[in-house]
């Protein structure tokens, strides 16, 4: 579970690709507001400057903004268009490029018109510059990048061009203006900051969110899993206490047949009977000394085994476990070496290849079993062209309790 965890942490690199990724997403998702603001304060610009000067010059500024203002728009247009953003430093570079040369128009068409307007226009365009600056501040913050270039391009010119009047109250009207940049910079700088923090803890918190709910799922899995066991547990012990009292019985059942059979002698009809009873009751008692050993009652005696008789006393269980519609086919090798192995659980292991081997089958077979130097059980298809399923039951294969290393 630890290990899974560790896997599904997003490395530091991959953290801060998905926090840049997220930062131009919020840019874009502010730019249709930004672009409705510079048109549209332009415009009031425009139509309050015409009162001071011809009328051309403001609107020849105001086409200006409007073209690179469709611009801009046409960069959302498409950034909104592509599913997937792959190249972030490519989008980030157009953002920042359209940012820069909007705050020109501003910066130096405000310089422009400055020199061009009386007292009462250069207060208004002085403000309607400052809240260009404020709302870039505002929509620009998640990406700072685009928040400077604004800033630099709208206020710089216009403290040049004081500085340029080379006057005591032009160059304390450029120190302002810096200081005003300045202080949106690191306000927008400090907005970024928060905004950039908030972005990781949201990813971590979805990591970890994540990861959360991976332990949930294995922690059912795993309770699932042990609440089988229990069953499994508990039916083995019920089997177990049952095979147990069963095999008392008969026990008691063996010893009066014997008793039986002992005083009538050989001649008498009723021997043949009670003999086929006792057989059947021995079956029982190998039956019995099976689900012991499932339940694990029953020591394993691993003992030296004839693997060829012990699958031949099998043919008829393997011939009623596998049904009538599966041949059942049976040779052995005239030396195959004697394992030492408990019978018993060696029959299970051979029951239970010949289960799987029926269950995969999709067609009539016959079934086969072969007996080697590496014993082997095999159901192969021979009564249909379908391909067969085989099942082969080498060592490796039985159960570790089968064999006695």
């Amino acid at each position: 579970m630890r290990g899974s965890s560790e896997a599904k942490r997003v490395p530091a690199s991959e953290a801060l690709r998905e926090i840049r990724a997220a930062q131009l997403k919020a840019l874009f998702r502010q730019m249709p507001i930004a672009l409705a603001v510079n048109v549209v304060n332009a415009a009031i610009t425009t139509i309050v400057l015409q009162r001071f000067v011809l009328w051309t010059i403001p609107f020849a500024w105001f086409c200006i903004v409007s073209l690179v203002t469709l611009g801009r728009g046409a960069i959302w247009q498409q950034y909104r268009q592509t599913r997937t953003v792959e190249d972030i430093s490519y989008w980030s570079l157009l953002a920042a490029c359209g940012s820069l040369i909007a705050g020109l128009t501003w910066g130096l068409g405000g310089a422009v018109l400055f020199s061009l307007v009386p007292s009462f226009g250069q207060i208004f365009l002085t403000f309607v510059i400052g809240g260009m600056c404020a709302d870039a501040v505002v929509l620009s913050a998640s990406h700072f990048a685009t928040l400077v270039a604004f800033l630099l391009a709208a206020t710089l010119p216009m403290a040049a061009r004081f500085i340029y009047e080379g006057t005591v109250t032009g160059n304390a009207l450029a120190a302002m203006i810096l200081v005003f940049a300045a202080a949106l910079s690191l306000a927008g700088g400090y907005l970024n900051r928060v905004f950039a923090e908030t972005m990781r803890l949201r990813f971590e918190l979805y990591a970890a969110n994540l990861r959360l709910q991976s332990e949930t799922r294995e922690r059912q899995a795993t309770e699932a899993a042990l609440r089988q066991a229990q069953k499994l547990e508990a039916i083995g012990q019920l089997t177990g206490g049952i095979a147990h009292d069963f095999n008392n019985l008969l026990t008691v059942v063996i010893g009066n047949l014997m008793l039986g059979l002992g005083g009538l002698g050989d001649n008498s009809a009723v021997t043949p009977p009670l003999q086929a009873a006792l057989q059947a009751a021995e079956k029982g008692v190998g039956l019995i000394q099976r689900l012991l050993a499932f339940a694990r009652k029953q020591r394993l005696e691993p003992r030296s085994v004839d693997l060829v008789r012990l699958v031949t006393n099998m043919e008829e269980l393997l011939q009623r476990t596998l049904g009538p519609e599966i041949r059942l086919i049976i040779t052995g090798a005239s030396e195959v070496a004697p394992a030492s192995v408990d019978a018993n659980q060696l029959e299970l292991a051979i029951l239970n290849l010949a289960i799987n081997a029926r269950d995969a089958m999709r067609c009539r077979p016959a079934a086969r079993w072969e007996s080697a130097s590496r014993t082997a059980a095999s159901i192969v298809g021979r009564q249909c062209n379908c391909r067969p399923a085989i099942m082969s039951s080498y060592r490796s294969a039985i159960p570790e309790p089968v064999w006695m290393r």
